[in-house]
């Protein structure tokens, strides 16, 4: 109770010492904020000036701050107008006695008050202009804001600051920032780019003496995984006993040590005979694979592909054979060995004699790339190796590898791994895309920008932003209107357009209101956007191998890479793509086909026709569907459309039985019930009577490669 008491007199007592140390000014300082709330700024900024010392510095302080901070005035100076509120806070802080005149209370709240909103104008006032030095000034000259707006400036401070590490690229200036912050929210990328940096110094020479040596100078660096990498693949490459047998000696941690094993295992033991097993033994009683290696290099040779019959999946052999029986839900193809497959919402890896080699169960995963998988378990992500055993942290979510890196979630944002699980990009961002030619796209708030594989940001400013799949080039879009840029950061075309559709080589179609026309990504316009576009055609109806469609008023014409008009308008009804030298066109109703120069090579008379492929046709004439040569001689007829299976052959109905023709008309296959392709350049078919069929075609594609429930 009496130290209550105490502290309520030692209050009284200081603001008394106040009130009798501003008696002598009693009249000035009531002046200056009366002059202050009728605007007269000359007359109250020189009352202020006067009654800035130590008795009324607080109070004269307060009122300078105010003046500067008005943009009212012709005093209006942020920079001054901080100064002014951190000395007045700092002399009411010292000697708090809370005052009023002319409606100003001057307290301890309203001096802070007051110094955030200065702080927080100037900030905006330096991110219009940021640069490393204005946002040091900005701290130093405003160090009393709250902390919101302290982070704020170092967060863009240290953002400049690791960029400029960007473009140095130097191991030493990157050490000399993680020294010198500590604290900093890009300490993380720092140490990132640090071990990366001292790992390409140390490494430039590119060579196995290069590795060794940062492997022994540097065993903390993250890098360490990339050089028994590099290391491993020198020794593969150069089929390397001597080395291999120091790889899986000295680095037992290695990601690359049972496939080390197994490559030593092989250079050694090529007949498998007993004398050559027993000699390796005994050379390497180590060897951790004494009985599933034997085991896995006999699989290792066995070629099996995803087969499915009604809605279940299981695997046959290259002879068509079923090897593992129709059991799954869904399957990938085999990787490294391992195949993921699914059964009863259940996802495991089995190996090529259908065992559940891990024995462990997961809710997602990817098949091994590099000698490990990412895997669900119990709602999060990680990585596994080749025990099964975890080898990360886990996340929220993990996407498939693309471009040899892996976008990851966590805590709500989004990073990047590269292909051995090593974090490369630290999770920052609302959204972060497939990596594509070394690039991708994220989105900071509502703006999207691009990063590259090693981290180097190009600031957010679009509104949306396609990846780099094509040509290195995105499209972006700013205020509802389209346009390309580069890798570089470079505006290829200016915002200004409605749609831009990606066509092949290096052509974009661009649109502006009803109208379209061409341009090339080299650098030029194509043809004027003055042709009537018609959103209902697909992209690939308006240029094709060097031709371009032009529609005008419903008719169409052709034009050649050079802008030259092969087919002028109205000439045909309807014109497709030069293929095998020929144009299909359509005329009174009918379709042919014609040469380059127009010369009516097929006559007309069919009612319906596709352009040539692969140097045949399909068309209809008279209800009967065909197949056509270049010349026009039919290769093969039917009731029933044909339909195009890959280059070299070719379905249709024919009494009711689904059957496979090759090129030269020639029934293959009849009686199919399901086809399907497990892989590219295979395709395989079940018959009626259940056999399975396999036939190898490189121009048939169709993989899958993610299972989930």
């Amino acid at each position: 109770m009496n130290k209550k008491i105490n502290r309520h007199k030692k209050r009284i007592i200081v603001v008394l010492m106040a009130l009798s140390s501003l008696t002598a000014f009693a009249k000035p300082l009531p002046e200056a904020y009366k002059a202050l709330r009728t605007y007269d700024y000359f007359k109250a900024k020189h009352l202020f000036y006067k009654l800035s010392q130590k008795s009324t510095k607080a109070y004269a302080d307060y009122g300078l701050a105010l003046i500067f901070s008005r943009n009212d005035n012709p005093f209006y100076n942020l920079d001054s107008a901080a100064k002014y509120c951190h000395t007045g806070y700092s002399a009411f802080v010292a000697n708090p006695a809370p005052l009023s005149f002319s409606g100003f209370n001057i307290t301890e709240t309203s001096l802070k008050v007051l110094l955030d909103s200065v702080a927080q104008r100037n900030l905006i006032l330096e991110k219009k202009m940021p640069s490393v030095i204005a946002y040091e000034l900005f701290l130093i000259n405003n160090y009393l804001a709250n902390a919101t707006i302290i982070r704020e400036a170092v967060y863009l401070r240290d953002e400049l600051e690791f960029n400029q590490l960007l473009q140095i690229n130097k191991s030493d200036s990157t050490i000399a920032f993680i020294v010198s912050h500590p604290q900093s929210s890009f300490r993380s990328d720092a140490v990132l780019l640090r071990d990366r940096q001292i790992f390409d110094e140390t490494t430039s020479a590119r060579t196995a003496a290069a590795y060794i040596s940062f492997i022994r100078q540097y065993p903390e660096n993250t890098m360490i995984p990339a050089a028994h990498e590099h290391l491993y693949a020198i020794y593969k490459r150069n089929s390397d006993k001597a080395g291999l047998k120091t790889f899986v000696y000295k680095y037992p941690k290695a990601l690359q040590y049972t496939e080390a094993w197994k490559l030593l295992f092989a250079l050694s033991v090529s007949s498998f005979s007993d004398e050559e097993l027993i000699l390796f033994l005994a050379e390497y009683p180590e060897f951790p694979l004494k009985n599933s290696i034997l085991k896995e290099l006999q699989l290792s040779q066995l070629q099996l592909y995803p087969y499915k019959n009604d809605e279940l999946f299981g695997f046959v052999d290259s002879t068509g054979k079923l090897s593992i029986a129709v059991q799954y839900d869904a399957v990938t193809h085999f990787q490294e060995g391992l195949a993921v497959v699914n059964r009863n919402d259940s996802v495991f890896y089995i190996n090529k004699e259908d065992q559940n080699v891990f024995e462990s169960y997961y809710e997602e995963a990817y098949g091994f790339k590099n000698g490990i998988a990412a895997v669900k378990k119990s709602g999060k992500w990680f990585f596994i190796n080749r025990q099964a055993q975890p080898i990360s942290v886990p996340c929220d979510e993990v996407n498939e590898l693309a471009d040899d890196m892996y976008v990851f979630q966590f805590n709500q944002k989004y990073g990047a791994l590269d292909h051995f699980g090593r974090k490369i990009i630290e999770p920052r961002f609302e959204q972060l895309g497939d990596f594509k030619n070394g690039y991708a796209y994220f989105l900071e708030g509502s703006r999207y920008g691009f990063i590259s594989k090693t981290g180097v940001g190009f600031k957010a400013q679009f509104d949306w932003i396609s990846d780099f799949e094509w040509n290195e080039i995105a499209i972006f879009r700013v205020n509802n209107k389209y346009g390309l840029l580069n890798t570089k950061g470079h505006i290829l075309l200016e915002a200004k357009y409605d749609q831009i559709l990606r066509l092949q080589d290096q052509v974009v179609l661009l649109v502006i209101g009803s109208n379209y026309g061409f341009y090339d990504v080299g650098g030029c316009f194509i043809c004027p956007i003055v042709y009537d576009y018609q959103k209902e055609r697909a992209e690939t109806d308006y240029y094709r191998a060097g031709y371009f469609r032009l529609i005008k008023n419903k008719a169409q014409s052709m034009m050649d890479e050079n802008g030259a008009t092969r087919i002028n308008f109205g000439v045909y009804d309807e014109i497709g793509f030069a293929s095998n030298g020929l144009f299909r066109v359509k005329k009174k109703n009918k379709y042919g086909y014609v040469d380059r120069k127009l010369q009516n090579v097929i006559p007309y008379q069919y009612e319906w026709a596709a352009d040539f492929e692969d140097s045949l046709a399909l068309v209809k004439a008279k209800g009967v569907y065909k197949l056509i040569t270049l010349k026009g001689q039919d290769v093969l007829l039917s009731l029933t459309p044909i339909q195009k299976l890959s280059s070299n052959y070719y379905i249709t109905t024919v009494n009711g039985e689904l059957q496979l023709f090759n090129r030269l008309g020639k029934m293959l296959l009849s009686g199919i019930k399901y086809i399907q392709s497990p892989q590219a350049g295979l395709i395989l078919f079940t018959l009626n009577s259940s056999e399975i069929k396999l036939l190898k075609d490189e121009t048939f594609v169709n993989l899958n490669s993610k299972i989930q429930p």
